[in-house]
């Protein structure tokens, strides 16, 4: 905006003709003018700290408000009474920018250290590959969107050990049991060792590929069906492990849990600790009331998440793991009003409530994420996740469970709107869900019946 424009607006037409705003560079007077702005239309007839934030949040950051406070100092001189909020508020920004937090953006560096680049590969392998590509293009190849892919960084995977192993690129049982070993004792960024799903998506993908080429030895595959077989049952001991972490968690105490967070979110002197404690407690109240695997991170509001009919709700929103499969429907899911204001202190932070209709607005507008680093960034997939873990000893997958354990006990039922709910569309998800504490209030429930069938026999 030019700064004939800005000045021929009403509310500069008495000092239209002042030198110092003729004389002010353009950015600050921009700056003044969005500030002036932004009080009108908010009725601010002194500026506090929050109405300086709030205007800095939606108009550039401490940037801006520093081009403000340039402007302040020129027009209104040193000791004008708004400058120590707009310098409290480029403070409090600041602190949030300078935040190092983990993003999952794809743009970070970093050095390629247990794969192969694709062109390492050997031919005979990425020939494979291009047929079984244009076998899925012409439709003879059923495959989840994401399998080719995954095919290739296996075999990237693979190709890097034996490489670094001094063996031949192929696939032979010896080098199949060698590449076995070294995923079950690798040790991940987390310091840990992999986890049995890991291992089981990793040779999954690799015996798609031996069976996709229909150029390796039958009994290559059969050997990877044995291994796949051994290390699903191991998976299924994992999963009795994660019932028994379900099993430990008081249902009735992650609400208060996250009210706990939430309340004291306003302790920390520091503004990017006070968003990070919000950020926890969204990622504990959300989850059990709609459980979306790991699609927290990527939810953004606008795109994903609208304001309507007194609700925030998922706008034609299908689920990322079978948003690609032909007739999947769009998931209805919202955020119940009960922890809807979890929502509310994400977008608010430290501002004054009389701004969350705008700040809704311009969520919307803008696409903000419902998740995000004080410094802007997106936080990293396994966000959530990492919060549960750290708050209940087990990952955010438990919250599916979770609803099937609150619908079981409501009635056998009730578990079909469960399924709704957790996107499944088989008995057999529900069942591998359904945890082991709503069985025992099922065989509980039972048991009373039986109790009082005998006691009305005896009387």
């Amino acid at each position: 905006m030019t700064r004939h424009i800005i000045l021929a607006k009403p509310h500069w037409q008495p000092n239209a003709a002042s030198t110092t705003l003729l004389s002010l560079p353009l950015n600050q007077l921009q700056a003044l003018d969005s500030l002036v702005e932004f009080m009108s239309e908010h009725g601010c007839t002194k500026l506090t700290l929050s109405d300086c934030h709030v205007w800095a949040r939606l108009n550039g950051g401490a940037s801006t408000v520093n081009e403000a406070i340039a402007a302040m100092i020129k027009t209104d001189g040193p000791a004008a009474a708004p400058l120590a909020s707009l310098r409290a508020a480029e403070k409090a920004l600041t602190a949030c920018a300078h935040f190092a937090g983990v993003t999952r953006e794809p743009r970070r560096d970093y050095e390629r250290k247990i794969s192969l680049y694709f062109d390492d590969l050997p031919d005979d392998w990425k020939q494979n590959l291009a047929q079984i590509r244009d076998r899925k293009d012409d439709g003879e190849i059923k495959l989840v969107s994401d399998l080719y892919d995954r095919m290739i960084r296996k075999l990237c995977q693979y190709g890097w050990y034996l490489r670094e192993s001094g063996l031949a690129l192929e696939f032979d049982i010896v080098s199949l049991r060698g590449f076995y070993a070294y995923e079950t004792t690798r040790i991940s960024a987390r310091g840990a060792p992999l986890r049995t799903s890991t291992v089981i998506a990793t040779f999954a993908d690799l015996r798609d590929f031996l069976r996709f080429s229909k150029a390796y030895p039958k009994h290559l595959i059969r050997e990877l069906d044995k291994l796949l077989k051994k290390l699903r049952d191991r998976a299924n001991v994992e999963t009795a492990q994660k019932y028994a972490a379900l099993a430990a968690i008081d249902i009735t105490a992650l609400m208060p849990r996250a009210e706990v967070i939430l309340a004291k979110a306003t302790g920390p002197a520091n503004p990017a600790q006070r968003l990070i404690q919000r950020n926890r407690a969204l990622a504990i109240a959300l989850p059990p009331m709609t459980p979306l695997r790991r699609e927290w991170h990527d939810l953004r509001f606008g795109r994903d998440l609208v304001w309507t009919k007194g609700r925030y709700r998922l706008r034609d929103y299908k689920l990322r793991k079978t948003r690609h499969r032909i007739g999947r429907e769009k998931y209805p899911g919202s955020v119940h009003p009960s922890v809807q204001h979890f929502v509310d202190a994400r977008l608010l932070q430290d501002d004054d409530p009389k701004y969350l209709a705008t700040l809704r607005a311009t969520a919307e507008e803008q696409q903000w994420p419902l998740f995000v680093h004080p410094n802007g960034m997106p936080v990293s997939e396994n966000y959530v996740s990492q919060v549960w873990s750290t708050e209940f000893g087990t990952g955010g997958h438990i919250c599916r469970s979770i609803v099937y354990d609150v619908v079981f006990a409501i009635s056998e039922d009730a578990t079909l709107g469960g399924m709704l709910v957790n996107d499944h569309t088989s008995q057999q998800a529900r069942k591998k869900y359904t945890g082991v504490r709503a069985k025992q209030a099922a065989l509980a429930a039972a048991a009373k019946e039986i109790d009082d069938l005998f006691d009305a026999f005896g009387a």
